[in-house]
């Protein structure tokens, strides 16, 4: 299993990071062959009791009140139930984002190492301001009460410090959570006004890797939060890109370090017979090395190309550079 990863969800205190999470956690498909387990099984305890909380509640106080202290949460991914990726998920106070840094209460410095730090952003986007299209009236006011101005902060700081290219990409989600508010409106016209929020990220050759996922944990939420019933609504998606991404950066790795043993053979195939014999062990050990770095990359491709298929990741909407791609499936 490869080394932990860091993901980390922006939003502010009603966007539903925290019961996004949880049904993150709980809500992966039955029909899946990848599982998905908090690695502290008092933690996971406390993460399934309150998602049954949610599905089961007839009231309001079937939501769990909100973040008052940064928690850290580790998850294992898993194809099989063989551990595949383990990754890291902070869960902070909705106002940090937007808190002074001298705040110690908020770890607001803390926050922002977190981001420099991780490998991949959700910004979270609640479907309550979503609900009717933006335009020109509205859109300042919408940015400034999603804080998706106060993301946008978070994007210059990794742009200075880890600026991102196609070489390397550095996933970012954009969730609209709640759409159970944005159901009436057209799809395609609902991504279109998310991305005028952050015109930056679709600027050609910006080089930022971009997915935009509505989310829901059910449509009847919206007209009745006490007793609307609970149908989780994508909420596998946006990790399962993110996952896919960091397999991706895996295998480019695995195919660099391929193509270095190929030209190191090279240059002893363009030996003279006597260097070769003398070699030999050497040369086998290499032909050795090879082969087994290729099988790491084969079977990496291959756990993309199930991942996506299993998560229908070809239909949804991915840009790079502003251009909107499709993960492929060959």
């Amino acid at each position: 299993m490869s080394e932990k990863i860091k993901i980390l969800m922006l939003g502010d205190g009603r966007s539903g990071k925290t019961c996004y999470m949880l049904g993150m956690y709980a809500a992966m498909p039955t029909n899946s062959k990848f599982s998905l387990k908090a690695t502290d099984p008092d933690q996971g305890t406390r993460l399934s009791a309150s998602w049954s909380t949610i599905v089961n509640g007839l009231d309001t106080q079937r939501w769990p009140p909100g973040t008052d202290q940064p928690k850290t949460y580790n998850f294992e991914f898993s194809y099989g139930y063989k551990p595949l990726i383990e990754f890291e998920w902070l869960d902070y106070r909705g106002t940090s984002m937007s808190s002074l840094s001298i705040s110690s209460e908020d770890n607001v410095e803390a926050l922002r190492d977190y981001a420099n730090q991780c490998n991949g952003l959700f910004f979270c986007i609640s479907g309550e301001y979503l609900s009717f299209p933006i335009n020109n009236a509205n859109i300042t006011r919408i940015i400034t009460q999603t804080k998706a101005d106060r993301m946008a902060n978070y994007l210059q700081d990794l742009g200075v410090n880890r600026r991102p290219d196609e070489k390397k990409s550095f996933p970012i989600v954009i969730l609209v959570t709640k759409y159970d508010y944005c159901f009436h409106r057209p799809k395609e016209e609902l991504i279109e006004d998310v991305k005028q929020m952050f015109l930056p990220l679709f600027a050609q050759n910006s080089g930022w890797l971009v997915m935009i996922c509505p989310t829901s944990l059910g449509k009847e939420l919206a007209q009745d939060r006490a007793k609307g019933t609970i149908e989780p609504f994508n909420l596998h998606v946006p990790v399962a890109f993110l996952l896919y991404c960091v397999l991706g950066e895996k295998a480019r790795s695995q195919d660099e370090k391929a193509r270095i043993i190929a030209d190191k053979l090279d240059e002893w195939e363009d030996s003279n017979p006597i260097v070769q014999w003398m070699n030999r062990v050497k040369i086998r050990e290499l032909e050795k090395s090879l082969e087994q770095m290729e099988n790491q990359l084969q079977n990496t491709k291959q756990m993309m190309n199930i991942l996506a298929r299993e998560q229908d990741l070809s239909s949804t909407h991915i840009y790079m550079s502003g251009k909107r791609v499709k993960i492929d499936l060959s």
